[in-house]
């Protein structure tokens, strides 16, 4: 059976690289440190999940998100903001906006795993 492809974006490589290793053995995982570079990505490669930083130099996780469902590649991509942002009115703002989940850093292992779960299904 062929594994999911998940597609993290954050600008902190430790980041990135954590989430590679937590998911690496159950899922391919692409990450990326540019939102630019990773909408590129998807325009021309199947991804099946988003996992997005939200405070990012360049282009924001929020404009990011706008360019995922802007493209009729990946508008039905599930998008889960993995913020170090905590305020709740942003997590609302985020969700009504088009997000599907929303996790807070520092990353705890289980939530990431059940997050995913729950939105691949």
């Amino acid at each position: 059976m062929e594994k999911k492809h998940i597609i993290v974006i954050d600008d902190q490589p430790s980041v990135c690289q954590a989430v590679v290793g937590i998911l690496k053995f159950d899922y391919t995982v692409t990450p990326f440190t540019s939102g630019q570079e990773a909408l590129d990505f998807m325009a021309v490669t199947p991804t099946d999940l988003v996992l997005l930083d939200y405070e990012m130099p360049g282009m924001t996780g929020y404009e990011v998100l706008i360019g995922i469902r802007t493209c009729q590649f990946s508008k039905k991509v599930p998008v889960v903001f993995l913020t170090g942002q905590t305020n709740e009115r942003m997590k609302q703002e985020m969700m009504g906006r088009g997000a599907n989940d929303y996790l807070t850093k520092p990353i705890d292992n289980d939530a990431l795993k059940h997050c995913i779960i729950k939105n691949l299904k």
